[in-house]
């Protein structure tokens, strides 16, 4: 991925910010012995090369974060920050479709990148902790959970800024998107490094190694929590292809209603959680066309008008396939009440007005607008101008009137 110019400023400040804290640390705290060093190092790399990728690809998870706490408490700074370091830089994951990934065969943004990430956020944590009274080779609770918890949120910030820098993306958007679910699983994996510095204080090396054995089991937790988002997201497309096999008018045209209906969404201030729904219900909303017969979907004239009631079936049909789907029921009511109109004539169910779930309002939107704009077999494709007069001269009758002006507002800017 190529890196622009903001991005590339970023990673300067965040080599400086390292170098600087490094610099500071090592001046003012030591490690200890060489044996503790060479142990914790080796651990470090050693988790760090249990690598899980997520599903986008552009991060990765490990519990590493379990040794970062661990090395706060038990050798202080130091030892912390120069192991952290060391993890990310020597570390030798295997990556699906790629084989080993280390520092000779991978782009020297990534690793300049990763190294001093892990050393800020691990400087910043052990700096924190000893500042607010922690002591090193004694284990404080209270100072603990702080580090704990602030190291997450640094971690995840520098991570997301980085991201969403290079993609053009709002922070808090990027933020939550790739990095919100794993963010229980840190602290998770942090209590865990709690865990394993209490042990080393009370019984050394081989208690270390022994709770080794829950620091690997949350490795787990986390791979399983992210092969069900690849099945999650894996599905989604599967069933989006279908409904593109079944109808070539489908082809494209999910995608550009989920556009302009996460567009509105974000005008409108829905909640995030919201705005997911709707991405995939956008994708989603035409799956019940799987269920109506082709020569109906691919008739190059006007339907008649037991055709169209046929047609008029498909909403329910894709609602009743959803709710079979356990991770996406919190969409069928969007796709099956996407045909309502806010004067109560739509289908399945005739709702009005506000009956009509917002979400469900936006898809309408988005999805008239496209298929307006959009190249059928018995018409011409709307001017982009013709389709929003179209939506203007129906807002109160088939569309949402706030809706309308909103999405108005958009497409003029």
């Amino acid at each position: 991925m190529k890196l622009n110019m903001k991005t590339k400023f970023y990673l300067g400040v965040l080599v400086i910010t390292a170098l600087s804290l490094y610099v500071y640390i090592f001046a003012e705290f030591s490690i200890g012995n060489i044996g503790m060093f060479l142990f914790w190092a080796a651990l470090a790399v050693v988790v760090e090369s249990l690598l899980i990728p997520m599903p986008n690809n552009t991060i990765g998870v490990s519990v590493g974060y379990a040794i970062n706490i661990a090395t706060i408490i038990i050798g202080g700074p130091l030892l912390a920050t120069t192991t952290a370091g060391l993890g990310f830089l020597l570390r030798v994951p295997k990556i699906e479709g790629r084989g080993y990934v280390h520092i000779f065969n991978l782009p020297p943004h990534k690793s300049v990148f990763n190294v001093s990430q892990s050393i800020i956020v691990t400087a910043l944590m052990s700096l924190i902790y000893v500042n607010i009274g922690g002591r090193i080779g004694e284990f404080g609770l209270a100072q603990t959970i702080a580090i704990t918890l602030v190291g997450a949120l640094i971690n995840t910030s520098i991570i997301s800024v980085y991201l969403s820098l290079n993609s053009e993306l709002k922070f808090i958007e990027t933020w939550i998107s790739n990095i919100r679910g794993t963010f229980p699983s840190s602290l998770a994996v942090g209590s865990i490094g709690i865990i394993i510095a209490l042990a080393y204080i009370g019984y050394g090396y081989g208690a270390v190694i022994l709770f080794f054995g829950p620091l690997l089991l949350a490795r787990y937790s986390f791979k399983l929590y992210i092969e069900m988002r690849n099945l999650y997201l894996s599905t989604i497309q599967a069933l989006n292809k279908t409904v593109e096999a079944k109808d070539p008018y489908t082809s494209g045209h999910a995608n550009r209603v989920e556009k302009f209906a996460v567009d509105l969404a974000k005008a409108y201030h829905l909640p995030f959680t919201s705005i997911q729904n709707l991405k995939t219900a956008s994708i989603l909303h035409d799956i019940g066309k799987i269920g109506i017969h082709d020569e109906i979907l691919n008739k190059a004239s006007r339907l008649t008008k037991e055709e169209y009631q046929e047609i008029m079936r498909h909403p329910a049909i894709g609602a009743e396939i959803i709710s079979k789907v356990d991770f996406l029921s919190d969409i069928t009511t969007i796709v099956k009440h996407h045909h309502e109109r806010y004067d109560g004539k739509g289908y399945p169910d005739g709702l009005s007005g506000d009956e009509i779930p917002i979400e469900a309002a936006i898809l309408t939107i988005a999805d008239s607008y496209d298929a307006m704009t959009t190249d059928r077999p018995y018409r011409q494709a709307m001017t982009p101008q013709k389709a929003i007069e179209e939506l203007v001269n129906n807002a109160g009758t088939q569309f949402h009137p706030d809706l309308v002006k909103l999405f108005v507002s958009i497409m003029d800017n």
